[in-house]
């Protein structure tokens, strides 16, 4: 890959509509934070009470809650609303600046705790069993699992797609970090309010 292709924003298209790479789909995050900042600002009720979902937010009333309002709280609404528990961890992992950062709830929902799979608390013992059996290494908050290509099917990724390969079937450092934002951006777009 170019280092052109990698620093053009790609347009984002009907496969990957929050973009193809980590900046773009950030960049798409922010501006879904920009949104809900300008629509709490106009004491938009639904909007209002998303923000409620912050620590100490709860029992504000919708004036105190306008009057607090701040961008960088409502990046936290957003990472929130996709499984993280602030921006800053979404970021960091988005960026993959710490393997033992948290991975938030995204790739495990309640849904999917019918699946059986490997769950362990060591990135190393998880790595080593990744290798020698195969399968998908995936990442909950800081535990590390590791998934076949059904439960990935269920999850609404494709297990068959290039990208896999490209991050060496690692979620947690993947080889590539564009194919993994492109499949971080197809669980967002299903999970963030329109």
């Amino acid at each position: 890959m170019s280092m052109e292709s990698e620093n053009t924003q790609a347009q984002p298209s009907q496969d990957h509509p929050l973009g193809e790479t980590v900046t773009d789909v950030l960049a798409f995050l922010k501006s879904k934070a920009r949104r809900l900042h300008k629509q709490v600002e106009k004491a938009s009720a639904v909007d209002v009470a998303r923000m409620r979902a912050l620590p100490g937010m709860a029992s504000l009333t919708d004036q105190e809650v306008v009057g607090q309002v701040k961008r960088r709280l409502c990046l936290n609404v957003i990472a929130m609303e996709l499984g993280f528990r602030t921006w800053a961890a979404l970021a960091q992992v988005m960026e993959g600046d710490e393997v033992g950062g948290d991975f938030g709830t995204i790739l495990c929902p309640g849904r999917m705790m019918a699946h059986q799979n490997i769950w362990l608390a060591d990135y190393q013992e998880a790595l080593e069993i990744h290798r020698e059996h195969g399968g998908f290494l995936l990442g909950y908050r800081r535990q590390f699992f590791i998934a076949d290509g059904d439960y990935l099917q269920d999850l609404g990724l494709d297990p068959e797609r290039e990208e896999w390969a490209r991050m060496d079937r690692n979620w947690v450092e993947p080889g590539d970090l564009n194919a993994r934002a492109r499949f971080y951006a197809r669980l967002f777009a299903e999970r963030l309010p329109v």
